[in-house]
């Protein structure tokens, strides 16, 4: 039992840690914005691929990992509502 629990945490911390990419891609020449057009992919090789398959001339690929969505979902929770009147 013990052993499948270890392997059970190792699991979710490498699952915490790993850098996931997100391909982002700049739609209009004269914006300085980046849309997001796929998530989630392994490889940086597999999220450049996915742009050239689209054909973007101008992209990204952001990483990301699950600890730090976690933490950003908590600083989001932490901010103070605007719409509320005393």
């Amino acid at each position: 039992m013990a052993k499948y629990l270890l392997l059970f945490l190792i699991l979710a911390i490498g699952a915490l840690f790993y850098p996931f990419r997100d391909l982002y891609v700049r739609e209009d020449p004269f914006s300085s914005e980046y849309t997001l057009v796929g998530q989630g992919y392994w490889t940086k090789e597999a999220c450049h691929a996915a742009a050239k398959a689209q054909e973007a001339k101008d992209y990204r690929c952001r990483e990301r990992t699950m600890f730090a969505g976690m933490l950003g979902t908590s600083a989001n929770y932490n901010q103070a509502d605007e719409g509320y009147a005393d």
